[in-house]
């Protein structure tokens, strides 16, 4: 059976006629072309966006909305979205985000939400094709296997097949799993300690190792940045360690590794690392992913930038 996509269209005046929608249409053809049955986008005006949404039923395996994510009065898809993710995916709003700051400053202005409500992925988009064109982007290559995820197939999709056999793994690989092999703050530069992390997380039985590594990079908002230093709570390590505990608890077909420096780091360095490895690549995949989320949004870390105009900016002092 197809799996099926919806595509919901806020917009006061497209519903009136006044001008053609266009970004709805470009969502459509993109789910067609990835072999979602998907029918024309739905054009709702800003205001009955709400009713419209309370009155979804049979939701499908992918919604998706454009239009009504910004600070205007009317814009209020995200209000009538968000309480129906019942499994909030961040990680995908900041790549939007991001995406997005190549091309507009105002790409943060968007209140993009993305997730699951049930087995359903949602996501907000923005009503303006550049706004879609950049969620296609950060969609495309892991779309089929969000949706494999709540299916029962985790690698689902035309260029991937199938990862492993119906058969359950071994006793024994599931008692290397669900722990933590270390989660600590350091001074040390990570790049001496990549490698032994990586070792220590994968076993003979672990068929994936997916390594996320968050370097310094020479901007940030706008501003070229010359270097930075990472300042932290006397609590940070001990947080880190919980969160990664945690964390694994949630995901626990993987191994998890993760490391944070402190101190003054130069354009280029490592600044975070986590490897996680599991037997299959989806579980890896998501405990990665969902660690690097809670530790940036978590762990009391701060940085002092040092920008090329000589000027220093704080981030995540509050």
């Amino acid at each position: 059976m197809a799996r099926r996509a919806l595509v919901v269209v806020a917009s006061t005046r497209a519903a009136a006629g006044v001008y053609e929608d266009t970004s709805g249409k470009l969502l459509v053809e993109w789910l067609r072309g990835k072999g979602f049955d998907t029918p024309d986008a739905v054009i709702v005006a800003d205001r009955d966006i709400p009713a419209y949404v309370a009155g979804l039923v049979d939701l499908p395996s992918v919604l998706l909305t454009t239009g009504g994510t910004g600070a205007a009065p009317d814009d209020n898809t995200v209000d009538a979205i968000a309480p129906l993710i019942d499994t909030p995916l961040p990680g995908i709003a900041h790549a939007f985000w991001a995406k997005g700051l190549e091309s507009t400053p105002f790409a943060v202005a968007s209140r993009a939400v993305a997730g699951f409500a049930g087995n359903c992925f949602v996501m907000t988009l923005p009503g303006s094709r550049g706004g879609c064109k950049d969620g296609i982007a950060v969609l495309d290559p892991i779309l089929d296997s969000l949706v494999g995820l709540r299916e029962g197939d985790a690698c689902s999709g035309p260029a991937h097949g199938c990862c492993h056999s119906d058969a359950p793994d071994p006793d024994y690989v599931d008692a290397q799993t669900g722990l933590v092999v270390d989660a600590f703050m350091t001074d040390q530069p990570l790049e001496d300690l990549i490698a032994d992390g990586t070792a220590a997380t994968t076993t003979p039985a672990m068929g994936a190792v997916v390594t996320f590594n968050g370097v310094v990079r020479d901007h940030d908002g706008g501003q070229r940045v010359a270097s930075l230093t990472y300042s932290s709570h006397p609590s940070a390590d001990q947080v880190l360690k919980e969160v990664a505990a945690r964390v694994s608890a949630a995901h626990p077909k993987a191994r998890l590794w993760a490391a944070h420096r402190t101190g003054a780091l130069a354009i280029g360095e490592s600044a975070f690392v986590v490897v996680a490895a599991a037997a299959h690549r989806a579980h890896a995949f998501a405990a990665a992913c969902a660690l690097a989320d809670a530790v940036k949004a978590e762990v009391p870390i701060w940085k002092e930038q040092e920008l090329a105009n000589g000027s220093t900016q704080w981030v995540g002092l509050e």
